[in-house]
């Protein structure tokens, strides 16, 4: 019996390469790709900014002149049209690349909600509001001491984004071990980025996870403290790089330093003018922001609790002499259920264990928080803020003795909210956190007792 031809000479005679992709193949990846980019309202020239690539490439891409598109390229598109799962698999299909078989990852946790009503921020929060949906800025940096609020802040203004129909996402370090030997409570369900038993997760994964799990399903991502320390932390910047289409809202001590981030200073809450023992208006002393939440805290332990003649005064000083820091009036609440106003305030000015709350956690001190802060400073700056710590108030003239740029120096005091202007008739005129202040006396009766002994 004659042979025929080989069945298998004629067909591989015209079968593509194995290291070249069939043209139907390319084809059908240039179309997909220029039907995501329509669909998401972007030009070639936005693409291209959008994934880091050349209008060139785009064009190469979509007109199928590229025959095997690279492997990271595709994702940085796929990054760029904010491409769920299932359809950046099929565009790695589409471009022949090996499809990413990894698990998606779960949504982010949601934002908890906020612990209570937000007294006396309501400026601050607008501000915040707007700098992310009226002027979109992509990261905005809400700074300021331990206690001062942010953590209220950002969850205030994620429940009104929410409400709004914002996708928000909650990223939060994971807890840390108390000193004392407890474990803080994280203050939402762990987001991704964390390995078992709360561990901080390599510095590669944290940031490409969020990615991941970000995807298009969240327009804002809130990361709410400073990193633990040891940990791998977030790469904020990668993380914008990779989702163009995200902005994120940060809190923490200091500003990230990062291109185009804003700075929200989140200073102390209004405290009342000094006033004569027989000149207090009891109604609108409590309408002044940090007694109200005072108050507030109060009456949650001690509900028939009103403003009177005998503890009025009482309460406007003690008001004053934490500086209206919310979390600090919240530990002296906490301690008006042992000690009356008068008597709690005659103790605040040499009994500091009563900056701490009265659960006996001496790890949640806001002097130790506090010093965060301070040693955080450069040491020029370090400096200037000793060298005022006792003063009653000073102005900027008063530091160029003290440091070669007075200007940078009250600018890094004023940012982290270690200083405050004096009055709102004279904002040339500052003062320093009488927190700071018992936290310098703190140090120097340290030091003092460790040179005696």
């Amino acid at each position: 019996m004659k042979a025929g031809p080989h069945p298998i000479g004629k067909t591989a005679a015209h079968a593509p390469s194995l290291h070249e992709p069939p043209a139907g193949r390319t084809a059908a990846f240039a179309e997909l790709l220029r039907r995501h980019r329509e669909r998401s309202g972007l030009t070639q020239q936005q693409l291209a900014d959008f994934a880091t690539l050349s209008v060139r490439a785009i064009r190469d891409l979509e007109s199928g002149r590229v025959r095997r598109p690279r492997r990271d390229s595709v994702g940085l598109l796929a990054d760029a049209l904010r491409l769920g799962e299932a359809d950046r698999r099929q565009l790695h299909a589409a471009g022949g690349s090996p499809v990413d078989l990894r698990a998606p990852l779960v949504d982010l946790p949601e934002p908890p909600a906020p612990p209570g009503a937000l007294v006396g921020r309501e400026a601050e929060l607008q501000v915040l509001l707007d700098q992310v949906t009226v002027y979109g800025h992509r990261l905005v940096t809400v700074v300021g001491i331990s206690g001062i609020g942010k953590t209220h802040l950002v969850l205030e203004a994620a429940r009104v984004l929410r409400a709004r129909g914002w996708r928000v996402g909650w990223h939060a370090p994971g807890p840390d071990p108390c000193r004392c030997g407890a474990t803080r409570p994280t203050r939402a369900p762990r987001a991704v980025g964390s390995g078992s038993g709360g561990t901080p997760a390599p510095a590669a994964d944290v940031t490409d996870d969020l990615a991941r799990a970000i995807g298009d399903r969240h327009e804002l991502l809130v990361i709410d403290g400073d990193d633990p320390p040891g940990s791998a932390g977030v790469d904020v910047g990668e993380l914008l790089r990779r989702c163009p289409g995200l902005r994120v809202v940060v809190t923490g001590l200091a500003p990230r330093h990062l291109p185009d981030e804003r700075v929200l200073p989140l200073t102390a809450t209004a405290v009342p003018p000094e006033a004569p023992d027989t000149d207090v208006d009891h109604a609108r002393l409590s309408e002044v922001a940090s007694v109200a939440l005072f108050l507030s805290h109060i009456r949650r332990s001690r509900p028939g609790f009103r403003l009177r003649d005998d503890n009025a005064q009482a309460v406007l000083r003690l008001c004053r002499r934490l500086d209206g820091v919310p979390r600090a009036l919240e530990y002296a609440a906490g301690w008006c259920l042992v000690y009356p106003p008068e008597l709690l305030l005659a103790r605040a000015g040499r009994d500091s264990s009563l900056l701490a709350p009265p659960t006996g956690c001496t790890c949640h001190h806001l002097l130790r928080s506090l010093a965060r802060s301070v040693d955080g400073l450069a040491e020029r700056h370090r400096h200037v803020l000793a060298e005022v710590a006792d003063r009653p108030h000073w102005t900027l003239a008063d530091l160029t003795p003290l440091v070669p740029d007075p200007a940078a120096a009250l600018h890094a005091l004023l940012v982290r909210g270690l200083v405050r202007p004096v009055g709102d008739h004279r904002p040339e005129r500052f003062t320093v956190l009488q927190l700071v202040r018992l936290l310098h006396e703190s140090r120097r009766t340290l030091t003092g007792a460790g040179r005696a002994a």
